[in-house]
């Protein structure tokens, strides 16, 4: 612990009280410095029976955590776009902001965030911001940006932004998982794939002209 703070309240009759304590910690593997807050109140109590069958009660304490603790991890390629992609960093931070709604428990913003990163990606990827959801997709396949599959499962990650946007819908953690992993492998697949391709194709033909060339028999005879 590296510190601690108290707070205290109370109703002007006294019959109502609450306490916050505040405590800097550190991991003492990794050394991340993280804010816990623990509220109780008078009025929030567990009651039990002990071992004598006589009634007890104890606060219940309710933690809160600063940075929240990350619900999902970001994928290792997300700055990994390259450069010839265009204004990737719109989409960067699109993403980002979709893992921070994760880690606060919004998933109904989480779900939002992912139909815009779907968005801001078909846009980079040069279809027409104009077109509705539906014809979007048509047109990735068209340009061969993504596969018959792939618009099927995209067409369920826009439906569920669309619930949540338009009907107030909130997934559950498993269905945010399953739509996590359908952004991830589009832009995975969109972006980050190809850019890596063309560096490690532009990596082989470096080496090429450092390999040695394979002498002619012709000339392992004359010398």
């Amino acid at each position: 612990m590296r510190g601690h703070h108290k707070a205290y309240g109370e109703d002007g009759d006294g019959y109502y009280q609450w306490w916050d304590n505040w405590y800097i910690l550190q991991c003492r593997g990794c050394e991340y410095i993280f804010v816990q807050k623990s509220s109780t109140n008078s009025e929030d109590l567990h009651q039990y029976y002990n071992e004598a069958g006589e009634t007890e009660s104890e606060l219940i304490e309710t933690l809160s955590y600063w940075p929240a603790p990350s619900k999902r991890l970001k994928p290792e390629w997300l700055g990994d776009f390259g450069v010839h992609i265009g204004d990737a960093d719109q989409l960067e931070q699109a993403i980002a902001e979709v893992y921070g709604a994760l880690d606060a428990d919004l998933p109904i913003l989480a779900a939002i965030g992912m139909r815009t990163c779907f968005d801001v990606a078909a846009i980079l990827l040069g279809v027409d911001d104009d077109l509705p959801f539906a014809k979007k997709l048509d047109e990735l396949v068209q340009r061969q940006k993504i596969g018959g599959i792939d618009k099927d499962r995209l067409a369920v990650l826009v439906d569920a932004g669309s619930a949540s946007v338009h009907r107030g819908w909130k997934p559950k953690p498993k269905e945010l998982d399953t739509l996590a992993e359908i952004l991830e492998h589009f832009v995975f697949e969109a972006f980050v794939a190809p850019s890596r391709r063309s560096r490690l194709d532009a990596d082989a033909k470096k080496l090429e002209g450092a390999v040695p060339a394979r002498r002619s028999k012709k000339a392992k005879k004359a010398s």
